[in-house]
Protein backbone atom coordinates (compact mmCIF):
# COMPACT_ATOMS: atom_id res chain seq x y z
CA UNK A 1 0.00 0.00 0.00
CA UNK A 2 1.55 3.44 -0.86
CA UNK A 3 1.60 5.69 1.83
CA UNK A 4 0.18 9.34 2.01
CA UNK A 5 1.88 11.81 3.12
CA UNK A 6 0.76 15.04 1.47
CA UNK A 7 -1.93 16.90 0.25
CA UNK A 8 -2.09 16.35 -3.78
CA UNK A 9 -2.93 19.23 -5.52
CA UNK A 10 -6.13 18.26 -6.79
CA UNK A 11 -6.97 17.94 -3.37
CA UNK A 12 -5.77 21.03 -2.54
CA UNK A 13 -7.83 22.26 -5.46
CA UNK A 14 -11.23 20.77 -3.76
CA UNK A 15 -10.14 22.11 -0.38
CA UNK A 16 -9.93 26.20 -1.87
CA UNK A 17 -13.30 25.52 -3.63
CA UNK A 18 -15.03 24.34 -0.55
CA UNK A 19 -13.60 27.14 1.21
CA UNK A 20 -14.94 29.80 -1.35
CA UNK A 21 -18.60 28.88 -0.23
CA UNK A 22 -18.68 27.46 3.16
CA UNK A 23 -17.69 29.31 6.21
CA UNK A 24 -18.46 26.92 8.65
CA UNK A 25 -16.00 24.94 11.18
CA UNK A 26 -14.20 22.00 9.86
CA UNK A 27 -12.23 19.12 12.42
CA UNK A 28 -9.27 17.03 10.42
CA UNK A 29 -9.33 13.53 11.56
CA UNK A 30 -5.54 13.14 11.51
CA UNK A 31 -4.89 9.24 11.52
CA UNK A 32 -1.03 8.82 11.85
CA UNK A 33 1.65 5.84 11.28
CA UNK A 34 5.07 6.95 12.74
CA UNK A 35 8.58 5.58 11.71
CA UNK A 36 10.23 3.92 14.16
CA UNK A 37 13.62 6.56 13.52
CA UNK A 38 12.70 10.04 12.18
CA UNK A 39 13.95 10.14 8.06
CA UNK A 40 14.79 13.61 7.07
CA UNK A 41 16.20 14.84 3.62
CA UNK A 42 20.02 15.72 5.84
CA UNK A 43 20.79 12.58 7.41
CA UNK A 44 22.70 13.90 10.20
CA UNK A 45 19.30 14.87 11.91
CA UNK A 46 17.78 11.23 11.61
CA UNK A 47 18.87 10.88 15.46
CA UNK A 48 15.92 11.16 16.61
CA UNK A 49 12.16 8.18 16.55
CA UNK A 50 9.44 9.29 14.60
CA UNK A 51 7.42 10.20 17.43
CA UNK A 52 10.45 13.22 18.63
CA UNK A 53 10.61 14.08 15.06
CA UNK A 54 6.51 14.58 15.27
CA UNK A 55 7.30 16.70 18.65
CA UNK A 56 8.90 18.85 16.71
CA UNK A 57 6.68 19.61 14.35
CA UNK A 58 4.07 20.14 16.87
CA UNK A 59 6.15 22.78 18.53
CA UNK A 60 7.12 24.62 15.62
CA UNK A 61 3.60 24.30 14.51
CA UNK A 62 1.91 25.49 17.36
CA UNK A 63 2.08 29.68 17.16
CA UNK A 64 0.58 29.81 13.45
CA UNK A 65 -1.83 27.27 14.14
CA UNK A 66 -2.80 28.95 17.36
CA UNK A 67 -3.25 32.53 15.52
CA UNK A 68 -5.88 30.91 12.67
CA UNK A 69 -7.59 29.48 15.36
CA UNK A 70 -7.03 25.98 15.35
CA UNK A 71 -7.66 24.18 18.48
CA UNK A 72 -6.20 20.35 19.30
CA UNK A 73 -9.90 18.71 20.25
CA UNK A 74 -8.51 15.37 20.97
CA UNK A 75 -5.05 13.17 20.73
CA UNK A 76 -4.42 10.01 21.52
CA UNK A 77 -2.67 6.39 20.92
CA UNK A 78 -4.66 4.02 18.49
CA UNK A 79 -4.14 0.51 20.28
CA UNK A 80 -6.51 -1.56 18.09
CA UNK A 81 -8.49 -1.60 14.62
CA UNK A 82 -11.99 -3.70 15.16
CA UNK A 83 -13.23 -2.84 11.77
CA UNK A 84 -10.54 -2.06 9.27
CA UNK A 85 -7.39 -4.00 7.45
CA UNK A 86 -5.78 -5.70 10.21
CA UNK A 87 -2.00 -4.90 8.45
CA UNK A 88 -2.56 -0.88 9.19
CA UNK A 89 -2.17 0.52 12.44
CA UNK A 90 -2.23 4.47 13.18
CA UNK A 91 -0.01 4.91 16.48
CA UNK A 92 -1.47 8.76 16.44
CA UNK A 93 -4.62 9.97 16.12
CA UNK A 94 -5.64 13.96 16.63
CA UNK A 95 -9.18 16.09 15.88
CA UNK A 96 -7.69 19.50 15.11
CA UNK A 97 -10.75 22.12 15.00
CA UNK A 98 -10.14 25.00 12.21
CA UNK A 99 -12.77 28.01 12.01
CA UNK A 100 -13.08 27.48 8.64
CA UNK A 101 -11.36 25.11 5.91
CA UNK A 102 -9.73 28.76 4.80
CA UNK A 103 -7.90 29.13 8.18
CA UNK A 104 -6.49 25.82 7.41
CA UNK A 105 -5.16 26.73 4.23
CA UNK A 106 -3.87 29.96 5.27
CA UNK A 107 -1.93 28.16 8.06
CA UNK A 108 -0.56 25.96 5.52
CA UNK A 109 0.34 28.23 3.43
CA UNK A 110 2.75 30.30 5.86
CA UNK A 111 6.19 29.77 5.58
CA UNK A 112 6.51 28.88 9.68
CA UNK A 113 4.24 26.33 8.77
CA UNK A 114 6.20 25.03 6.01
CA UNK A 115 9.57 24.84 7.89
CA UNK A 116 7.63 22.79 10.37
CA UNK A 117 6.15 20.51 7.83
CA UNK A 118 10.21 19.04 7.23
CA UNK A 119 9.65 17.46 10.84
CA UNK A 120 6.22 16.00 10.06
CA UNK A 121 7.55 14.41 6.76
CA UNK A 122 10.69 12.92 8.80
CA UNK A 123 8.24 11.22 11.18
CA UNK A 124 5.57 9.35 9.45
CA UNK A 125 5.75 6.35 7.23
CA UNK A 126 1.79 6.95 6.49
CA UNK A 127 -1.06 8.93 7.14
CA UNK A 128 -4.64 10.09 6.37
CA UNK A 129 -6.16 13.81 7.03
CA UNK A 130 -10.07 13.71 6.69
CA UNK A 131 -11.28 17.06 6.28
CA UNK A 132 -15.14 16.87 8.18
CA UNK A 133 -18.03 19.44 9.20
CA UNK A 134 -20.90 19.11 12.07
CA UNK A 135 -23.57 16.63 11.18
CA UNK A 136 -26.53 18.12 10.08
CA UNK A 137 -28.69 15.66 12.28
CA UNK A 138 -25.92 16.78 15.71
CA UNK A 139 -26.17 20.54 14.78
CA UNK A 140 -30.41 20.02 15.09
CA UNK A 141 -29.88 19.06 18.37
CA UNK A 142 -31.14 21.15 21.21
Amino acid sequence: MQPHLEISQDNLDAMKSFALTNNEPIVMVNLMQLRPRAHYADPSLNNCTGLEAFARYTTESAEVRKKVGAELVWSGEGIQMPIGPTEKTWDMVALVRYPNTGAYLTMRATAAYQAAREHRRAALQDSRLIMTRQNLLDARQP
